[in-house]
């Protein structure tokens, strides 16, 4: 009886990560445009709070400051 050789390579790998929905992402892109001169604020705000895993209490300056800019533009 022959044994039958492993191949290394044949084990299962883990699936990529899917990416985002197409329709989410188009989503996201108007929203933060609909934001204008804000949107830059918006999107360090997004980046705070993926570097510091959802931590809303540590990018309470970044907050502020996308609320500040939201109340200026609703002055106007």
């Amino acid at each position: 009886m022959e044994k039958a050789t492993e191949n290394p390579n044949s084990e299962k790998q883990p699936s990529p990560p899917q990416p985002n929905h197409q329709m989410d992402a188009d989503d996201d892109d108007e929203n933060v445009k609909q934001l204008k001169e804000c949107s830059s604020l918006y999107l360090s705000l997004q980046d705070c709070l993926v570097d510091s895993n959802r931590d809303w209490k540590s990018c309470q300056k970044h907050v502020q400051a996308l609320k500040a800019c939201h109340e200026r533009r609703n002055k106007k």
